[in-house]
């Protein structure tokens, strides 16, 4: 099968673990013929910088392609737009699936041209917007630009067989925002890259993890991590851990300024280890030591990556966000306190609902968060 992802908002590099590298790398592993349409803008150094067009395959044997931006007359008409030309590309591929990333992008208009000429093409979209990291309509320019978007949505859609969105909250928005029929909503989550892992020498490196940081076999050791702000209320984990007994907190990952000072008077407490930044690829690891992962904040991809490596979890309550709970290997806090994550901690401190969530966690439930499993289901929609 051909498979073309179009990917017109975002900047782009070779293997990093965003839904358009992962995605792209399991369904070639399918044995499908796959190529990713992309910009020229690239993350380099922490900027996004501009790179040249091309055309090469990268390391998972997907064909990449570069192409820059149609330019307007006015510079704010180029960037509304995002339109990368692509129907010629289409033409010459003749693709079975179209998987277009975002729906924010005048692109799909050459998407809906192909699919005129070749009805048996499937078209999936994904949203990754929600209403903390999306648009929120306060402005008059904010009725504006969401009246466009609606209206390229509005067009398009007759032509496009399913909208995935990443998280429960997200096909929501989706509807919401976008007015995308719920008909044609779904959730394609987002997860953990299979090749990153190494599920079955947990054990070993459990034991190497924790030996390095003098966390002994009784000590209950709570992993969390990620960008330290005050969205992901870590510091309030942080507060909750120093005065129970018999737990241990490892916190990984960059810290906002204005919580730096914070961060590092809890840091001074004896059951609390701060390592800092740490390679994404190695996250893993400090998830197989843990007893349990906790983050007390807002989503991230860490969330569903968590659950991929087989550990029991707790997560604030957030709506639309129940897809990390498969079966009881999750639990959530709702209206995060000091106190709540205290009196949770303890609840599940080796009792018999922990043993319960840790159970089903290292079970079959939890193989939903593999990108090898959310890549099959990518696929369902195609047309027969």
């Amino acid at each position: 099968m051909r498979i073309v992802h179009i990917s017109p908002n975002s900047p782009f590099n070779d293997n990093w673990g965003y839904q358009e590298n992962l995605l792209p790398k399991y369904q070639r592993k399918m044995n499908n013929d796959v190529t990713l349409i992309t910009t020229t803008m690239s993350h380099q150094n922490g900027k996004i910088i501009k790179v040249e067009e091309n055309d090469y395959n990268s390391d998972d044997g997907v064909r990449v392609i570069r192409r820059n931006y149609k330019k307007y007359l006015l510079p704010h008409v180029t960037g509304i737009f995002c339109f990368i030309p692509v129907y010629d590309l289409l033409e010459q591929i003749k693709p079975d699936l179209i998987f277009y990333h975002g729906l924010v992008s005048y692109t799909i208009f050459d998407i809906i041209k192909y699919k005129k000429k070749n009805p048996s093409c499937t078209i999936v979209q994904d949203n990754h917007m929600d209403y903390n990291i999306g648009n929120k309509v306060k402005t008059i320019k904010d009725i504006v630009i969401r009246s466009w978007l609606r209206f390229i949505n509005r067009r398009s859609i007759k032509y496009v067989d399913k909208v995935y969105g990443v998280t429960p909250w997200r096909k929501q928005y989706a509807e919401d925002y976008f007015r995308i029929p719920s008909s044609k909503t779904d959730v394609l989550i987002m997860g953990a890259d299979d090749d990153q892992m190494n599920l079955q020498n947990r054990e070993k490196i459990r034991k190497i993890i924790r030996k390095k940081y003098n966390i002994k076999d009784k000590d209950f050791l709570i992993v969390t991590g990620g960008k330290i702000d005050k969205n992901k209320k870590i510091d309030l984990l942080m507060e909750a851990c120093k005065e129970i007994k018999n737990v241990k907190l490892l916190v990984f990952g960059n810290v906002v300024d204005e919580l730096k000072e914070k961060i590092e008077k809890l840091s001074c407490c004896d059951n609390i280890i701060f390592i800092g930044w740490i390679d994404s690829k190695d996250v893993y690891n400090y998830f197989y030591a843990a007893d349990l992962v906790i983050f007390p904040g807002q989503h991230s991809v860490l969330w569903e990556q968590a659950c991929a490596s087989k550990v029991p979890c707790v997560f604030e309550k957030w709506p639309g966000m129940e897809h990390v709970n498969n079966g009881g290997n999750s639990c959530f806090i709702e209206n995060i306190s000091v106190e709540k994550l205290k009196k949770s901690i303890n609840d599940l401190l080796y009792t018999n609902e922990y043993y319960k969530m840790k159970k089903i966690a290292e079970s079959d439930n939890t193989n939903i968060y593999l990108y090898s499993e959310i890549a099959k289901k990518s696929l369902e929609n195609i047309r027969k």
